[in-house]
Parts: structure tokens; C-alpha cells; sequence
């Protein structure tokens, strides 16, 4: 399939509202019913609105999937450019994982239908690709003082962030308030251990 086209941006506060509707029914269409089962027939019975109305903003279920991903995005980027502050290096992983948890839960319908489409659409694989990679820069820029001994601190920082993302897309979506801070406290000494280990090895590796 090509690149799914941007949405058409909505002129009026009317046209937000009915745009953002569209938004909503999709995250829950996809999530009902998943990325490739979904039709347009399907989001615009949820949104209560016509084909007509649905084309006006978005050329086709791809469309409306970008546009969600784009507010998904830009929300983990905004965790990652946040910056880390605190004395007690666990307590300050642990505030940033669990910043990263809790909305990769809330994003978890389109996450997972991202994760869904990139397994077959090149569009959405790179979109994935790439917004991983500017995360990873991100936290990169953070623990760069602790990678300077001849370690990339893209790769750790790529690593790190594949843990919490795998973690929390897999073991988490269900799980109790209480599981949920039992889990990030666990990421939060795995990170720690493992900065600390990148920290103390110098050069080797």
C-alpha cells in the first residue's frame, strides 16, 4: 500500500470536533476489530456520521491510523525530551519509565494497531523506525555522560527503551495499579544496573 495521505486539517472548530470524532471512533474500531479486519463503514457507524463526511477528512483508514499515530508520537517524544532531575539516579528512572508506561497504556489501541500495520505496510514500518530512533536519541542525550567510556550510547539507550516498550506492550495492558508500579520499580534497577554496568566497563565491549 503507499503512504497513507495526512489528514485533511478541519478549518473550523466544527471541523476539529468532527475530525477528532473520527479519531476516537477509529481508535476504537481498530482496537475492537484490529488494523486490516477495520473498514470506514465500521468507523463511521461508531462516529455517527456519513461516508461523505468520514472522505472529507480522511482519504482512507490508513489516513485516519496516521493521524493517530502522529498524536501518539508526538506525546512519546515529549516524555523523552523531558528532562531527568534528581540526586537518586533509580528514583529519577523510575519517574521517567513511569512516565513511559502509563502512556504506552493509554496509546495501547494504537500502538498496537502501529505495531499491526508496520508488519505489512512499509509506511507505518518506517514511521515505527523512525520515531524509536528520535526516542532513543532522546534518552541517548540523557545517559551520554555514563556512555562516554566507548560504549554508543544510541545502542544503550535503543536497548533500554526496548524494554520498557516490549514490557509494557506485553506484560502490562492488563495489569493492576500495583503490578503496574511493582514493574516500572523493576525496569527503574534494571536500567540503573545497567548504566552502572556500561559505566564501570570502560572501553571493553
Amino acid at each position: 500500500m503507499p503512504d497513507a495521505p495526512a489528514a485533511t486539517a478541519p478549518r473550523t472548530a466544527r471541523g476539529e470536533r468532527t475530525a477528532a470524532r473520527l479519531r476516537d471512533a477509529a481508535r476504537q474500531v481498530f482496537a475492537d476489530l484490529g488494523f486490516a479486519a477495520a473498514r470506514v463503514e465500521d468507523v463511521v457507524e461508531v462516529a455517527g456520521v456519513s461516508h461523505g463526511t468520514f472522505y472529507t477528512y480522511y482519504e482512507n483508514k490508513a489516513a485516519v491510523l496516521d493521524a493517530l499515530v502522529d498524536e501518539t508520537a508526538a506525546a512519546l517524544l515529549e516524555v523523552a525530551e523531558e528532562p531527568w532531575e534528581g540526586e537518586d539516579v533509580e528514583a529519577t528512572l523510575e519517574t521517567v519509565i513511569g512516565r513511559f508506561v502509563d502512556l504506552i497504556l493509554r496509546e495501547a489501541a494504537v500502538i498496537a494497531t502501529w505495531l499491526e500495520a508496520s508488519a505489512h505496510d512499509p509506511h507505518f514500518r518506517d514511521r515505527l523506525r523512525l520515531v524509536r530512533g528520535r526516542v532513543a536519541t532522546q534518552v541517548a542525550g540523557h545517559i551520554a555522560p555514563v556512555s562516554r567510556a566507548g560504549h554508543d550510547p544510541e545502542v544503550v539507550a535503543g536497548a533500554l527503551v526496548a524494554m520498557v516498550e516490549g514490557y509494557a506492550t506485553r506484560g502490562l495492558l492488563t495489569a493492576a495499579d500495583a503490578d503496574r508500579a511493582a514493574a516500572v520499580r523493576t525496569l527503574a534497577r534494571l536500567w540503573a544496573g545497567g548504566l552502572q554496568r556500561v559505566a564501570d566497563s570502560g572501553g571493553a565491549g
